[in-house]
């Protein structure tokens, strides 16, 4: 038996004899978070002896710690509902959300199913005999003590247990640059308008460094200073949640890896562990760096807020080679597009419930986690609730009446009637159906994205040759531009002469489709010129980065409003505009053979000159002046490689 741990971030392992284990049991679930709450508690409702672990005082993770009470996407069903229900009609919080009954109504549930809970404790090590897990050394806070478990569920969400096991493939952030999507710490406050909180993005963060987390911490606490007194002078600052909303950690390989090109092209895995629903959700405005298969659909298409549902497989919990231990969160076998997605409050509890029924199925049939008995787990879990949830969310636009309205008045467009009656909250849910969508008639409308990204997929019939034919013939702007768009995305130089008019008229228009995120056409266009551009499109795009490009009226004048494109403290017209340039020339500059020194005399000036000022608050650590850094970083790494 070996017993693995981190010693200053470094993997030692240890041959040990014989352990002396304290205690035993069925399931072993590390994180009393969203997933590993009710991981716990469905397995020992299937009659599994399960004993929970969680290293903070409190349990219930972000819903409860976090102060992200409510519910972004995911979908309804599963034990959770009860938890919710139970909270409304609670005698003394009255509130669906609060996190005190949160808690309350989480520890109640987990006693009724006769799950220990123990608070306060830290892993330690991970005992291994051959490639299966076979326990946990931890402190309780008065000492050390070895638990030996059948299935071990890692639910820390950052993957602590992942990282002591030797021979796991793990992985952080893009491919390009490593990383990861910001942070949030949510703070409340008070005003003459009642409560409010805020939970902006506070920068990017290594969880795994010590220091760095502090600082990051430290200096996003700070923060919430500013909003003392305000304008007004009446906002009272009231706390900052105990924990921290890292979205993004690191991911592992396993038995089944979860690409977001498997999600966006339809692919569905055999054995299914349930189905997670969200937009692609990645904070920060770095675009530019995504890999292709990404910017096709978030920035070329401009779907940013399409939903998805999305199949995690049974085998996407479960590290590969490894037995006796599966995953239950956001750290799971995936990419970084994905796990942008499958993070939801609503998502992570019934994928941890439907880890929980998958675990007990293992100790009841005697078999591995993976051999367990797909089809009877399945009718478990659908009969829960937690397995599919909503059965019509499947790819589409879902929209409160809140963010329809705010979108609706800065367009200037009139407001949709299927909203009347709905409380701000409410959701209208419009299907994207590709297979029925009449490409050429929603190419002509200024929220073209389904039909773009239809004709990517092959989908409604319509050829590289009608494309041209149609871009050739329009006489409305509008039109022409989305068929030359459409065309690029295809691959077809004969978009090439199109995309550099847009650039050249610096274009203002953006898409109109989504309620956030929505992409600038200029921006749109000089990313696919990197793409099929030649060696002729490199002046026109290096234009874009000299000095007197600032002074175009369009970086000043576009509204400002929550389509991100204008703002006090940064310019996020020319940020699209430039990072995109940047990335554009590295592409076409290697795929051309034209002289790398050439591009990089010419860009890095630019990089170090007045790109900073320009894109940022100017403030020292802020997120804003942290992204652009990296994004500095990352772009001066690919001019001398």
């Amino acid at each position: 038996m070996t017993l693995s741990m981190l010693l200053d971030g470094v993997l030692c392992e240890h041959e040990v004899a014989t352990v002396q284990f304290d205690l035993t049991c069925d399931v072993l679930c590390v994180g009393a978070g969203a997933a590993g709450c009710y991981a716990a508690d469905a397995a020992a409702r299937d009659g599994a002896d399960v004993i929970l672990l969680e290293y903070g005082k409190n349990i219930g993770g972000m819903p409860v710690c976090g102060g992200v009470t409510g519910y972004y996407y995911g979908t309804r069903g599963g034990a959770y509902e009860e938890d919710d229900t139970a909270r409304e009609s609670d005698p003394i919080f009255r509130m669906k959300s609060g996190w005190e009954a949160r808690q309350i109504h989480l520890t109640e549930r987990l006693d009724r199913s006769g799950v220990r809970t123990l608070c306060g404790v830290s892993p330690l090590g991970v005992y291994r005999e051959g490639d299966r897990i076979v326990g946990l050394l931890i402190h309780d806070g008065e000492g050390k003590r070895a638990i030996r478990a059948t299935i071990t569920i890692d639910a820390t969400s950052d993957g602590h247990l992942v990282r002591m096991l030797k021979g796991v493939n793990i992985e952080y952030g893009r491919p390009i640059d490593g990383t990861t999507v910001p942070f949030t710490v949510r703070t409340q406050y008070l005003d003459n308008r009642g409560y409010y909180s805020d939970n902006s993005d506070s920068g990017m963060v290594d969880q795994y460094d010590s220091r760095a987390y502090s600082r990051a911490i430290i200096r996003a606490h700070a923060n919430a200073a500013k909003h003392i007194g305000g304008e007004s002078g009446t906002e009272q600052f009231l706390s900052v949640a105990l924990r921290t909303g890292v979205r993004e950690g690191l991911r592992y390989e396993g038995e089944e890896v979860l690409t977001c090109t498997d999600v966006l092209s339809g692919k569905e895995a055999e054995r299914v562990l349930f189905y997670a629903y969200s937009d692609l959700d990645r904070h920060g405005h770095d675009r530019a760096l995504d890999d292709e298969f990404c910017q096709d659909f978030w920035v070329i298409a401009g779907l940013a807020t399409v939903a998805i549902r999305i199949p995690v497989p049974l085998g996407a919990v479960v590290p590969r080679g490894i037995r006796g231990f599966v995953t239950a969160g956001r750290c799971f076998s995936t990419d970084t597009y994905v796990s942008s997605a499958v993070r939801m409050n609503r998502d992570m509890f019934r994928m941890g419930e439907c880890v929980g029924y998958a675990a007990a199925a293992a100790i009841r049939e005697g078999v591995d986690f993976l051999d367990i008995d797909y089809a009877s787990f399945r009718r478990r879990a659908e009969a829960s609730g937690a397995f599919l949830g909503e059965k019509d969310r499947h790819f589409g636009f879902d929209e409160t009446r809140f963010n329809h309205e705010r979108m609706m008045n800065a367009l200037g467009k009139p407001f949709d009637p299927r909203y009347e009656g709905l409380k701000p909250q409410d959701k209208v849910y419009t299907p994207v159906v590709f297979e029925e969508v009449d490409i050429l008639a929603t190419l002509k409308t200024d929220a073209p994205g389904p039909a773009i990204y239809a004709a990517h997929l092959g989908l409604g019939g319509v050829s590289k040759d009608t494309l041209y034919a149609e871009m050739q013939a329009a006489t409305d702007p509008l039109y022409r531009y989305n068929c030359a768009i459409t065309l690029g995305l295809l691959g077809d130089k004969r978009a090439v002469p199109t995309l550099t008019e847009i650039v050249e008229k610096r274009d203002a228009f953006f898409f109109c489709a989504c309620r956030r995120s929505n992409q600038f056409r200029t921006a749109v266009a000089i990313c696919l010129l990197g793409r099929i551009g030649d060696a002729a499109t490199a002046p026109l795009l290096e234009s874009l980065l000299d000095e007197d490009e600032f002074l175009n009226p369009m970086y000043h004048t576009l509204k400002p409003d929550y389509l991100y494109y204008a703002r006090s403290d940064r310019n996020f017209v020319y940020y699209a505009v430039t990072t995109h340039t940047l990335v554009a020339l590295c592409k076409l500059y290697r795929r051309e053979g034209l002289p790398m020194a050439a591009l990089r005399e010419r860009a890095l000036p630019f990089l170090d000159g007045k790109f900073r000022e320009r894109v940022t608050d100017g403030i020292h650590g802020s997120p804003t002046v942290e992204e652009t850094e990296l994004f500095i970083a990352a772009v001066k790494k690919m001019l001398a490689d």
